[in-house]
């Protein structure tokens, strides 16, 4: 009798965890946090978890070739718990697209394998991070950095900041940090100081010439970031708790 309640234990669990073509298809992450949305939602085999502004919730999901079927748990009295998506891949299933009942086609969710080259869609840059031949140092604050993005683009060196906007420093430095000022306390202005985040590829005497622009700002200290294993760079914060990563480098 124990040897066949194992048995039908074990089958459920296999027929619970077995998942469709499409399911398969549409396991792992995906948001829409690089094109200004706050949707995040994960397909794993057995359950689905979805960020929305923050709101956490867990549930079960099938799909089939064009809807997905989510319920939720009840989190509390008058919340949806059944939600029906239509949706289509595109041809590479990178990209999510979905609608309600009530909505039209738009709502685009991006496949995240890699959180850095998710995160980096934002920008509009592909930076990869030189590696260091030195030890590297931890900058532990996360919101006195104002960051600076840079990387060839077009044959063109181009730099941005953390909203994607591309810059011209010698006409833009100034009001972007007296509105990054305007953010801050007085203690924490002193605080300040720029993170470069650059591609390997930018030359030296190009890094240079940003730092003269930025020595404009002598009070202000430069970071500059590598590559560091094991680092979280560029993973969203879904629960909006105002978490966000440390970058590894040294102050130059």
């Amino acid at each position: 009798m124990k040897k066949k309640l194992l048995v039908l234990i074990l089958a459920i669990t296999v027929f619970s965890c077995s998942r469709n073509e499409y399911e398969k298809d549409l396991l792992g992450q995906w948001n829409n946090f690089p094109i200004g949305g706050m949707s995040d939602i994960k397909f794993y085999k057995d359950s689905v978890v979805s960020y929305e502004y923050g709101e956490k919730r867990i549930g079960k999901w099938t799909a089939d070739s064009s809807k997905i079927h989510i319920n939720f748990n009840k989190k509390f009295p008058g919340s949806k718990q059944k939600l029906t998506l239509h949706y289509k891949l595109n041809t590479h299933k990178d990209s999510l697209i979905t609608k309600t009942d009530t909505i039209l086609w738009g709502f685009v969710l991006l496949r995240v394998k890699d959180h850095w080259k998710h995160y980096l869609k934002g920008i509009g840059l592909k930076i990869n991070l030189p590696k260091a031949n030195f030890n590297l140092v931890k900058n532990e604050s996360t919101w006195n950095g104002v960051d600076l993005y840079a990387a060839y683009k077009n044959d063109s060196l181009t730099i941005k900041n953390e909203s994607g906007i591309q810059l011209n420093l010698e006409t833009d430095l100034k009001p972007l940090i007296f509105g990054e000022r305007s953010k801050r306390k007085e203690e924490e202005i002193d605080k300040m100081n720029f993170n470069l985040i650059i591609d390997k590829k930018v030359t030296e005497q190009e890094i240079d010439s940003i730092k003269r622009i930025l020595n404009g700002f002598p009070e202000m200290k430069i970071f500059r970031v590598y590559e560091y294993i094991g680092s979280d760079y560029g993973k969203y914060d879904v629960s909006l708790k105002g978490n966000k990563w440390n970058w590894y480098g040294k102050f130059e």
